[in-house]
């Protein structure tokens, strides 16, 4: 089991010339090396990875993966929708140092059965890492069958699926299918308790980049048994990981971040500043919530 609990989806941060601002993801990442954190992952939505060139996202693994010094598993996003952009950039993750990748369903370009069984095979093989095979209908404009993740599954190294829905049912069905050595993800904070409840493993969190002692402690809470203490928390913030949806991810956690003092910088095109409204509403409820006071 490469981690279990709960995993950060670290945002990259970016400097005014929106170059990658090295100092500012050495802050974060340090900061949660103290939270109680179970993973660190890189990329997804949250990282804007798919803003980056390969050069940059390998500096970015290898300056979180030096920080960290194997205190921690760093999972990083190198699956695509590219097949020889995804092998190369896994074989350079591995040689970074990264614990284990992410293959997220290829978006615009969807394929069959076949060509998604051939893709997912043929990253994770030549990466000999272990993948998790995320599936993210939302963002990604596809949603993997069971049928694929069952027959996917057999892949020596695959040793998980990162589900990103927020349907349970899917959640329900995977837990039914995977072996029992294969891990179930929560990659929605918004699912962590249902998810959790049908025997996912742990959840990885957008709103631990600003609240990393209330994600964990979800979790923490609900597997000692506490279900009590672990619904009430989660039911607490619920508002404002509903809030960090208004606008494509990761505009308004940066933009809640950059009010909180974190200064991550903005977005590379064609992610742009959050409308004024919506981070109004954000701002406002932050400071009901006695997190800010502006």
């Amino acid at each position: 089991m490469i981690f279990k609990g709960c995993a950060i989806n670290l945002v990259t941060p970016f400097t005014d010339t929106n170059e990658i601002d090295f100092e500012c993801l050495e802050k974060l990442v340090k900061s949660h090396l103290d939270n109680d954190i179970g993973a660190i992952v890189l990329g997804r939505a949250t990282g804007e990875f798919q803003a980056m060139n390969d050069d940059e996202i390998i500096s970015v693994i290898e300056s979180v993966v030096k920080i960290v010094d194997k205190k921690i598993p760093v999972i990083v996003q190198t699956g695509f929708n590219d097949m020889a952009r995804s092998v190369g950039l896994s074989i350079r993750a591995k040689m970074s140092g990264a614990d284990a990748l992410i293959l997220s369903s290829p978006y615009y370009n969807h394929t069959n059965k076949h060509g998604l069984l051939n893709h997912f095979r043929a990253i994770a093989i030549a990466s000999s890492l272990p993948c998790y095979i995320e599936n993210d209908p939302e963002r990604c404009g596809f949603d993997i069958s069971t049928e694929v993740i069952e027959l996917i599954t057999v892949v020596k190294n695959i040793v998980g699926i990162i589900e990103s829905s927020d349907d349970i049912n899917k959640f329900a069905k995977l837990k039914y299918i995977l072996p029992d050595d294969m891990e179930l993800i929560c990659g929605n904070d918004k699912m962590a308790i249902p998810a959790l409840s049908l025997g996912a493993n742990g959840y990885i969190s957008v709103l631990a980049n600003i609240c990393p002692d209330v994600s964990v402690d979800i979790y923490k809470f609900f597997i000692s048994g506490d279900l009590l203490s672990s619904r009430k928390l989660f039911f607490n913030y619920l508002s404002l990981i509903e809030a960090l949806d208004l606008e494509p991810n990761p505009i308004p956690i940066k933009t809640t971040m950059n009010m909180l003092g974190y200064d991550v910088g903005e977005f590379r095109l064609p992610l742009s500043t959050m409308d004024p409204d919506k981070a109004a509403q954000i701002a406002t409820l932050l400071m009901d919530m006695g997190i800010i006071d502006l």
